[in-house]
């Protein structure tokens, strides 16, 4: 997910994991649970990834269709623009909840 913040001033959310430095710079994202839509994932998934609450989908950026680049199964990746609340911090610290 690619979540802005548009107020004082655009920012994109990024966020870093200290236990698992070699993974960088990250963009939250996750997986769909059976029966779930990815705009309704999408939500969950910023929430337990970062704490952030109150986001909203804006729109669906892309669609991609292609191999997990690790097993090789077929894999459709969504990604969505999302509007953060303006009144949140500018950084945090959170605990990861829920499976991540």
């Amino acid at each position: 997910a690619y979540v802005i913040r548009r107020h004082p001033s655009s920012a994109l959310m990024v966020f870093d994991q200290p236990a698992f430095a070699e993974a960088g710079t990250q963009v939250p994202a996750g997986g769909v649970a059976p029966g779930e839509d990815p705009e309704r994932a999408v939500l969950r998934e910023v929430a337990e990834e970062t704490g952030l609450r109150g986001a909203r989908v804006v729109r669906r950026i892309a669609v991609d269709r292609r191999p997990h680049p690790e097993t090789g199964q077929p894999r459709l990746t969504t990604y969505l623009l999302l509007d953060a609340p303006p009144d949140g911090p500018s950084e945090w610290e959170h605990r990861v909840r829920g499976d991540g």
